[in-house]
C-alpha cells in the first residue's frame, strides 16, 4: 500500500508534543462496494508502540487524525534529573556556568488499512511499512498562539527563531524591561538549535549563569539575560515552561513560615468481652513545611508572566539550604540544592493592573516542599 503523509509529519521540522500534531494521510484505495474500511495507524518510537489510532474512512482516500497524544506518551519518561544537577552544581559554586541539552525524539508511522473483500467476504489487511520522518519536542503553543498562526504549516519550532533576544527563543519572559532577581540568584539562557545547523530539526539548550556571569551568546542575534539585580532577599526557582523547557526566576521570601499537621482518631477493641473496652490511638501526617512568598512589585507583561507560566507550571523547584551531617568530618555542613515544591496561588484571581491605583501590583502564593520530614 502506497500512501503518503502530510501535514505536522517529515520535512525535517520539530513540533511541539503538547500541541495538537495533525498529520494527513493520503492515497488509500478501497474496493468500490466494500461495507467496512478502517484505517489503523501506529506510532512508533525506537521500535516501540506508544500510540495505536483506529478511523473509519467511509470509503475516502484522505483522512485526518491528531497523534499528539502518543506523542505526550513518548515524552512521559522525562525527569529533568540532568537539568537539575547542572543547576546545582551552578548554585553551589561548582562551575559559573553549566549547560542542560534537551534533544527531539524521532517517532515513525505504520498506517494498515482494513476492508471487507466484496467478492468473498474476506477481511483484508494492507500495511505502509514503517513510515520515518516524525521529531518531536515537549511543549506547547497555547491556544492565542495557534489562533495567530492560522495553519499547521506555522507551527514547527522554527517559527520561534529571534522571538526573544533576551532569554532565548525556548523562554517565555518579557523582554520589554529587565527580570529582577537576587543579588546571587541564578539566571538562564534557553534557546532552540539546530542539528548540524543545517536542518529544521531542533534540540532545546539551557544554560544556567551565575551571578556576574553572562552566557556566550550562540549567534550575532543573540543577546545575554536581561538582569536587575536586587539587595532584597530572593529564592531562586525552577520550573517547566510552556516550551518544555526549564526557566528560572526569583522570589520575594516574606517573613512567614508554617508546617502541616494532620491526625486522625481511630478506635481500637481490646479483645472480646461483654464489658466495653477500648483504646483510642491516632495516626499523624504531614510535616511539610511552607513559605509566604511573592513575585515583587513587578510590570504589567512580568506579572502576566508570572500568572500564566509560573503559577500554571506543573514542575517546579526550588533552590533549598539544609543542614547535613558528614560523617567524614563528624560535622553538620550546609548545602544548597533544587528540591521538587508545590505551589499554590493566594488569590484565585490575580490583579495584574488597576488603573485606579497610583501603584505596581505583585502575585501572592504559597510555595509547600514536596517531601515531608
Amino acid at each position: 500500500m502506497a500512501v503518503t503523509i502530510s501535514g505536522m509529519f517529515g520535512n525535517g521540522k520539530t513540533y511541539f508534543a503538547d500541541s495538537p500534531v495533525v498529520i494527513n494521510i493520503e492515497g488509500l484505495e478501497w474496493p468500490e462496494s466494500s461495507p467496512v474500511t478502517l484505517v489503523m495507524v501506529n506510532v512508533l518510537y525506537q521500535s516501540n508502540v506508544v500510540g495505536r489510532f483506529r478511523i473509519d474512512a467511509v470509503g475516502r482516500s484522505s483522512v485526518t487524525l491528531d497523534i499528539s497524544s502518543a506523542l505526550r506518551a513518548l515524552w512521559s519518561d522525562i525527569d529533568y534529573a540532568d537539568a537539575i544537577d547542572a543547576a546545582n552544581r551552578v548554585a553551589r559554586g561548582e562551575s559559573p556556568m553549566d549547560i542542560f541539552t534537551l534533544y527531539y525524539r524521532q517517532h515513525s508511522l505504520i498506517v494498515y488499512a482494513e476492508y471487507i473483500s466484496p467478492s468473498d467476504g474476506e477481511i483484508v489487511t494492507t500495511s505502509s511499512g514503517e513510515i520515518t520522518g516524525g521529531n518531536s519536542l515537549p511543549g506547547r503553543f497555547t491556544e492565542w498562539e495557534r489562533h495567530l498562526a492560522g495553519s499547521s504549516v506555522n507551527a514547527d519550532l522554527s517559527t520561534l527563531d529571534g522571538t526573544n533576544l533576551r532569554f532565548g527563543d525556548a523562554s517565555t519572559k518579557p523582554t520589554s524591561s529587565p527580570e529582577r532577581v537576587g543579588r546571587d540568584s541564578i539566571t538562564s539562557w534557553l534557546d532552540f538549535d539546530r542539528e548540524n545547523h543545517g536542518e529544521d530539526r531542533v534540540f532545546a539548550a539551557t544554560v544556567f549563569v551565575s551571578s556576574g556571569v553572562s552566557p556566550e551568546p550562540d549567534s550575532p542575534d543573540s543577546h545575554a539575560p536581561l538582569v536587575l539585580r536586587d539587595s532584597v532577599p530572593y529564592v531562586d526557582f525552577l520550573f517547566v515552561n510552556r516550551r518544555g523547557a526549564l526557566e528560572t526566576c526569583s522570589a520575594v521570601m516574606e517573613e512567614s513560615m508554617s508546617m502541616d499537621a494532620e491526625t486522625k482518631e481511630y478506635g481500637h477493641p481490646e479483645g472480646v468481652s461483654f464489658v466495653p473496652e477500648r483504646s483510642m490511638q491516632d495516626i499523624a501526617s504531614g510535616g511539610r513545611r511552607s513559605w509566604s512568598m511573592s513575585s515583587g512589585h513587578q510590570t504589567r507583561e512580568w506579572l502576566e508572566w508570572w500568572v500564566s507560566e509560573f503559577l500554571m507550571a506543573r514542575r517546579r523547584w526550588m533552590l533549598y539550604t539544609y543542614k547535613r551531617f558528614n560523617s567524614s568530618t563528624q560535622q553538620y555542613v550546609t548545602e544548597r540544592a533544587y528540591v521538587p515544591v508545590t505551589v499554590k496561588p493566594a488569590k484565585k484571581s490575580n490583579t495584574i493592573y488597576d488603573c485606579s491605583k497610583q501603584q505596581m501590583e505583585s502575585i501572592e502564593f504559597t510555595v509547600t516542599l514536596a517531601l515531608e520530614g
